[in-house]
């Protein structure tokens, strides 16, 4: 690494610090409720809503992950991931009418009113808890691998040093968490456009990628992988299905002032991570003209090899600060809802908010130091030997769709029962099918659906 690049990174990496530092800090409030620490008041604006629906929808998995699979695989990577992302969309729009309506804290108190049964809440936040645990090792995975990179320092050392970033961004709340994913959404979109840009600069733009590729690989062109079209396509239902059900973009719904702020950002957010998707499409493919036989033991490793051999140190600093921003932006809301699935889902006793200011205090108090033990667990889970980042996010987002998608979408069903065993069998087959029968998770994902659905109709009829 030469001083120049150093010098560039170091700088990146403190200017984006202090900014996040100084937006979160500003966030602490003195009188806290648990309704204000989970959903802002519910009163969040437009462009706030916007900033955080977009940072937290670009994970490590979208930003790594992705152009990783894209430099392999071509655009059969585009097919099986983005188009499944961008799936999901179309019915988070209803899921707006539905949510608006309730005054819950979070979904698994959501299902509790809904349906009329307290196991169901448990059983929904013991999944999340699981759910937020793994997935947020991706984020820490990419932590490392970044941070390491950008600062040639060990990765265990710079996962610590970004570690104390998502505590200190999470501790206040979904406030704090909004306020700083306002900057991150920010440098997300202007690193992937610069990279983007700098890329398509050596090659001559898309017209040029396609035509290089097609004397290189011709089938990274071809928009299915060699597995064939349904495995495709399972593979975008699977994450389609995830992203329409998943919870911090329904905590992301319910926060908003009113239901006409919440329609308008679902629309400016994906016009927002659609431009996001086409410049790491670039980034990608064009990587894979510039530079065809990269490798790397991992796919962090991968990527920082990638673009460290296609751009030039500016472009690369600002990139590595892109991915780190998309990193801090998916762990603090997974934290926050895996803390709020542990002290206020899981422990009867925290469900009644008190009316005592120091007892709600103390209940809050509880929940940063949740938010502390799950960070430090789930950092030292990442360093064992794990599936790859987008094998947990497949398998993180279908339990996830188990767990919420048809109490969302079907028709009104309030007061019908059966729910938690149709739910209950369906976690089951499921996890029965990924572990010990190596089926993917998004194909063991719609048998699974499918059971949990006709369960669902057949002990309901029954009551």
């Amino acid at each position: 690494m030469t001083l120049q690049s150093l010098l560039y990174r170091l700088v990146a990496f403190g200017g984006y610090g202090m900014a996040l530092i100084l937006l979160a800090g500003r966030a602490f409030q003195w009188n806290e409720t648990r309704r204000s620490f989970y959903l802002g008041g519910r009163g969040i604006a437009l462009w706030p809503s916007v900033g955080t629906f977009g940072a937290t929808w670009m994970s490590a998995a979208s930003l790594l992950g992705y152009t990783v699979l894209l430099y392999q695989e071509g655009y059969a990577a585009f097919t099986g991931s983005v188009i499944g992302w961008m799936l999901g969309l179309p019915l988070l729009p209803l899921a707006v009418i539905r949510l608006r309506k309730s005054r819950a804290l979070s979904l698994p108190q959501w299902l509790e009113e809904r349906y009329s049964d307290d196991r169901l809440r448990s059983l929904s936040a013991l999944c999340l808890l699981v759910v937020y645990t793994v997935y947020l090792i991706i984020q820490f995975r990419a932590f490392g691998a970044i941070v390491g990179s950008m600062l040639d320092i060990e990765g265990f050392m710079a996962s610590i040093l970004v570690y104390l970033f998502v505590l200190y961004t999470t501790f206040g709340g979904l406030p704090s968490v909004v306020r700083s994913d306002g900057l991150n959404l920010m440098v997300i979109v202007a690193s992937v456009t610069v990279a983007a840009w700098s890329i398509t600069s050596q090659t001559g733009g898309f017209p040029s990628i396609h035509e290089r590729l097609l004397d290189l690989r011709p089938e990274l062109l071809q928009p299915w992988p060699k597995e064939g079209i349904l495995a495709s396509m399972a593979m975008a239902l699977g994450w389609g299905l995830g992203v329409a059900a998943n919870p911090q973009y329904c905590i992301r719904i319910i926060s908003c002032k009113d239901r006409w702020t919440a329609w308008l950002t679902l629309a400016i957010t994906s016009l927002t991570v659609s431009w996001i998707y086409i410049c790491l499409t670039a980034l990608g493919l064009g990587t894979k003209t510039l530079h065809p036989f990269v490798t790397g033991g991992s796919q962090e490793i991968l990527f920082s090899r990638l673009m460290e051999a296609g751009l030039s140190p500016l472009p690369l600093a600002l990139l590595m600060v892109g991915v780190l921003a998309a990193a801090v932006s998916t762990a603090n809301s997974q934290l926050l809802l895996a803390a709020c699935s542990f002290c206020y889902d899981l422990q009867g006793e925290g469900r009644i908010p008190s009316k005592d200011p120091l007892e709600e205090d103390g209940f809050l108090f509880k929940n940063r130091i949740a938010v502390a033990i799950i960070a430090t667990v789930t950092l030292f889970l990442s360093y064992m030997p794990l599936p790859g980042i987008l094998q947990l996010g497949r398998y993180s987002w279908s339990m996830v769709a188990l767990c919420f998608l048809l109490p969302l979408y079907l028709p009104r069903t309030k007061g019908r029962g059966g729910l938690f065993g149709a739910m209950s069998t369906a976690l089951i087959v499921y996890n029965l099918l990924v572990w010990f029968s190596g089926m993917s998770p998004e194909t063991a994902m719609l048998p699974s659906l499918l059971i949990e659905g006709i369960l669902w109709w057949i002990l309901g009829a029954r009551r």
